[in-house]
C-alpha cells in the first residue's frame, strides 16, 4: 500500500495549518479526524452537534485550564460509549480542537 495519498494529505495540512487562522484549521482538522461524521450530522443522535459542543465549552471560557481540561476531556478512555476515534486523537490535534471548541467552533 502506497504512503503517497497519506504524505500529500499531511502536507497538505501542515501548509493549512500555517497558512490560515486557528478557527480554519481547526475546522479543516475537525474534517480530516473524522469529526464531521458525528458531531455535523444529523443521523447521529448521541453525538452533539458542533455548536452544542461549542455553547457547553464557552461556560469555561476564560478559565484557567479550560483548554487542558477540554483537550483530556476529548482524549479520555471510557468504558461505557466507547469513542474510538476521540481515543486516537494526538495531544497536538486534541488541543487544537479545545481551542477551537472553547472559540465556538466558527
Amino acid at each position: 500500500m502506497s504512503h503517497a495519498p497519506k504524505i500529500a494529505l499531511s502536507i497538505a495540512l501542515a501548509l493549512t495549518l500555517s497558512t490560515s487562522p486557528l478557527a480554519q484549521a481547526s475546522s479543516a482538522l475537525a474534517v480530516e479526524m473524522g469529526c464531521t461524521n458525528c458531531h455535523s450530522n444529523a443521523f447521529h443522535p448521541n453525538a452533539p452537534s458542533f455548536q452544542q459542543l461549542a455553547d457547553e465549552s464557552a461556560k469555561r471560557r476564560g478559565e484557567t485550564g479550560a483548554e487542558d481540561h477540554l483537550m483530556s476531556e476529548l482524549r479520555k478512555p471510557r468504558l461505557l460509549g466507547r469513542i474510538g476515534a476521540h481515543e486516537h486523537l494526538s495531544e497536538e490535534s486534541a488541543r487544537a480542537l479545545a481551542r477551537w471548541m472553547l472559540d465556538g467552533a466558527h
